[in-house]
């Protein structure tokens, strides 16, 4: 069986998905998680579309291809009542928080074409347990609407936020047409009517270019890892060359991951000089040891031979940004700036049967130094909670901030009673438990 199987009611899938926590979120885990095909060998037996087939067809791939199939005890199959609760049951959950389904559809739409079903918001608590909008896709109700970054949301539907529960708050966001009560920055308080529909998936935000004493610094906010973003960063690059940037900072503070082919591109967008070197090392379990293989990255036109980057990051960090930051460790200069990250140094091949995609972990990935191992997360060079009392790419917000005294060779300053100030919420108040669409967007709706 191959992790691309072409079969009745399955056909091969390259997605590679990242989930991610919020660092805002008092504890809950995502559910999906994978990467993109390696390869087409041989098509798996073929199964039915019913529950017994379905998971007959779960059992076949979490027995054999699952990371940790030897580390999870003897399953019976008939007593699970659906495919859901069998690969739950197939779970090494120590370390496994990731694997599952989705459904195809939505799937495809999210990777593809990088859209999906929403309002188009990201969400985020601040240390009161005050709900504040952290970004926002242009191409979105919330984006026509004029939300910006920092707007605290007071009521929701007419009820106010701090009468909710995390449960609660989550019904009442996917109503079809929802009414925020709003306070701006600037104080101002009024009404937002929001239907939910189909939002364009904003990869790149706020991409600039900073004149500072050391030279220029390019600036970006990379969102998450889906096809289209490919563009949208190439685009940015080709400004970052044009102006002659070698010193980065890239923000994946929302990032939860994504494509890896993506990941690839950005690693070869920011180390020029590393064409042709791997980024991320796989290797699967023994049962497909020749399906290991390295994650190149590519020459590319629009790339930067980058001196010093700084990635900034926080609990929602994830996966495939994880992946570019420990990746391009043994050849750039490479900081961190912001919290700890999630730590997901694993991803999964994924496989469409029927209306759904499985997606188990198969690899673990480590870095060309053979370096990676950071379940517990990847720990910053400095100490930096979110500011979300100021707008992305402004040198004033803290995480930035701290990044560019980085890069001039001063101390990031972290701690203080200002920055405990801005710290999101860990557990506070509800809304806790706000999982958002997709995990690749923690908090996102």
């Amino acid at each position: 069986m191959a992790p691309c199987p072409i079969a009745a009611g399955s056909r091969p899938s390259r997605y590679a998905t990242r989930p991610g926590v919020a660092s805002l979120v008092a504890s809950f885990s995502l559910y999906l998680g994978a990467l993109g095909c390696t390869g087409e060998l041989e098509s798996p037996a073929v199964y039915d579309c019913s529950v017994d087939g379905r998971k007959a067809f779960v059992a076949d791939i979490m027995s054999d291809y699952y990371l940790w199939y030897d580390r999870v005890a003897p399953v019976d199959v008939a007593a699970m009542s659906t495919p859901e609760e069998l690969m739950r049951a197939m779970m090494f959950t120590e370390l496994d928080h990731w694997s599952g389904m989705q459904r195809r559809a939505e799937r495809a739409a999210y990777f593809d074409e990088g859209r999906f079903q929403g309002l188009g918001y990201t969400l985020g608590l601040d240390l009161d347990g005050g709900l504040r909008i952290s970004w926002v896709h242009e191409g979105s109700a919330a984006g026509r609407a004029g939300l910006d970054r920092g707007a605290l949301i007071l009521a929701v539907n007419g009820q106010p936020v701090e009468d909710l529960s995390g449960s609660q708050l989550d019904a009442e966001l996917s109503r079809s047409v929802v009414v925020h009560t709003i306070r701006e920055l600037d104080g101002t308080v009024h009404d937002v009517e929001l239907a939910q529909g189909d939002v364009q998936i904003t990869s790149v935000k706020n991409q600039t270019v900073l004149d500072t004493p050391g030279g220029p610094v390019g600036y970006l906010m990379f969102t998450t890892f889906v096809l289209p973003g490919e563009d949208e960063l190439k685009k940015a690059f080709t400004t970052f060359r044009d102006q002659g940037v070698t010193e980065l900072v890239i923000d994946l503070r929302y990032n939860g991951g994504g494509l890896l082919r993506t990941a690839a591109l950005l690693g070869s967008l920011i180390a020029k000089d590393a064409a042709g070197l791997p980024l991320i090392v796989e290797t699967y379990n023994d049962h497909h040891a020749d399906l290991n293989r390295s994650r190149l990255m590519d020459p590319t036109p629009e790339s930067v031979a980058a001196s010093h980057v700084v990635f900034l990051t926080t609990g929602r960090t994830a996966s495939a940004s994880e992946q570019v930051i420990n990746g391009l460790r043994p050849y750039v200069d490479v900081d961190v700036v912001g919290t700890t990250t999630l730590g997901k140094p694993v991803g999964a091949d994924s496989w469409d049967h029927c209306e759904y995609t499985l997606a188990p972990i198969t690899f673990h990935s480590l870095n060309a130094a053979g370096e990676g191992d950071f379940f517990s997360g990847i720990q910053p060079t400095c100490t930096v909670l979110d500011d979300l009392l100021h707008r992305l790419g402004d040198p004033e917000e803290r995480q930035l901030g701290a990044a560019l005294r980085l890069l001039a060779g001063q101390p990031c300053e972290p701690g203080g009673e200002t920055e405990k100030a801005l710290a999101p919420a860990t557990g506070s108040r509800t809304p806790g438990l706000l999982p958002g669409r997709f995990p690749e967007l923690p908090g996102g709706y």
